[in-house]
């Protein structure tokens, strides 16, 4: 299909934020992107034009009249009806085809005679995707029923429906398509690319607004993770994110200057709790989205904890050179040095790990870190009483020579597990 392309010479508009003379993208932003699309809330056919809006205009006014909502379509997704001021609002979008055109893209085609030539198949997606999208809208602000589970299943198909609908050259066709379909003059300046192009970030808008909220804040890295998988939407939540790291970077600088102050004054143990309690709490909330913080900007902030967890736990080394430490001390003492290898970027690595194998041989006995850690001494205590048990069962029952046999089967088992 051919395209109908900007005016020669025509400066075309960015789409999107600082969009200039088609602020429709910034008019449906965030949560009620689909409670605002002129479709979804009249009622009207994706083809519909000229006499049919205007009649169509008309019966609902005088429904509107003696009625305080209108409920939509019967299978719309969207659940509560809509108001007359809302419906009235609706219909003023159809003056202008631009406008009219992002919201016939963003609301289903159905069974609409647009006279264009794509695959069944692209009709099919872009329904699917409208559907999954606003459902899972309506679900977060509680309007459908959904547990947590559900809602995150809406999230999912909503993503992989629009992100590969997207990236289909027939969906840009569609819109080209459509454009010479409308025929307006307001239309040439603006090609398929410009609706296109401005589509995903309307898209991912809602989750802006919802990203704070105590119920969906948990999942918002990986509901976000999810439309990040695909090329549309890969580099819009950089910016989302930005706030909440800056947020977080700061208090956890704040956690590490005040550990720092406590350790220098001596108080371990009040540098301990700061460090265990906020610092390291707030940097795995930091690295549950990781994947949209910058890798050189995580690095920083990694370098920083690691190098804390470390100081701290070789002040406490020295420290329990003139007053030997508890059990309690001594475990401390062993996870800071732990935690800080785990956190360490490369770079830091190799110190840190050197201090730890100090302190784990000084205040456990037990020999290099690498040897020693994860062995499931607990595991290997109940294993080990369980085979004497077996062992000695066996003798009473069947004789010395069984329990011998057994004896060696068992170890033989054991320490082959291991």
């Amino acid at each position: 299909m051919d395209e109908t392309t900007a005016g020669a010479g025509a400066r075309e508009p960015a789409p999107g934020r600082g969009t200039g003379d088609l602020p429709r993208f910034a008019d449906l932003a965030g949560v009620r992107l689909y409670r605002r699309n002129a479709f979804a809330v009249t009622g009207l056919p994706a083809n519909a034009q000229g006499r049919a809006v205007r009649q169509h205009r008309q019966r609902l006014e005088a429904r509107l009249a003696i009625e305080d909502t209108w409920p939509g379509e019967a299978d719309s997704p969207l659940v509560g009806g809509h108001r007359k001021d809302e419906v009235r609002a609706a219909f003023e979008e159809f003056q202008d085809p631009r406008r009219r055109l992002v919201d016939e893209l963003l609301w289903r085609w159905g069974e609409a005679d647009l006279g264009c030539e794509c695959p069944g198949t692209v009709h099919e997606e872009h329904d699917q995707a409208v559907r999954f999208h606003a459902m899972a809208l309506e679900a977060e602000d509680g309007r459908i029923e959904a547990t947590e589970e559900g809602r995150d299943t809406l999230w999912r198909g909503a993503a992989s429906t629009w992100g590969t609908l997207l990236e289909r050259p027939e969906f840009r066709d569609h819109i080209a398509h459509r454009i010479r379909a409308l025929d307006d003059p307001r239309l040439r300046n603006h090609s398929a690319d410009y609706f296109l192009a401005g589509i995903p970030r309307l898209l991912v808008s809602p989750l802006t607004e919802i990203a704070s909220g105590p119920g969906f804040a948990p999942r918002l890295a990986r509901v976000c993770a999810g439309w990040a998988e695909y090329e549309p939407f890969s580099d819009l939540f950089s910016e989302l994110f930005e706030e909440t790291v800056d947020e977080t970077e700061r208090t956890i600088n704040d956690g590490l200057r005040s550990a720092e102050d406590k350790r220098e004054a001596g108080q371990y143990g009040d540098a301990v709790v700061i460090l265990r309690e906020k610092v390291l709490a707030d940097y795995h909330r930091l690295d549950s989205f990781r994947e949209f913080v910058s890798e050189w900007r995580h690095e920083q902030v990694a370098h920083s904890v690691a190098v804390a967890l470390n100081n701290l736990a070789v002040a406490l080394q020295h420290h329990h050179m003139v007053k030997p430490p508890t059990a309690k001390q001594r475990k401390t003492v062993v996870e800071l040095a732990e935690k800080a290898y785990e956190i360490a970027p490369d770079r830091d690595a190799e110190g840190i790990k050197e201090n730890w194998s100090i302190i784990y041989d000084q205040f456990t006995g037990s020999g290099h870190p690498a040897v020693a850690r994860g062995f499931p001494w607990k595991k290997a205590v109940l294993i080990l009483g369980g085979a004497i048990f077996v062992v000695v069962m066996s003798g009473v029952l069947w004789g010395p020579a069984v329990a011998v046999g057994i004896a060696v089967g068992l170890f033989y088992m054991i320490g082959s597990a291991w």
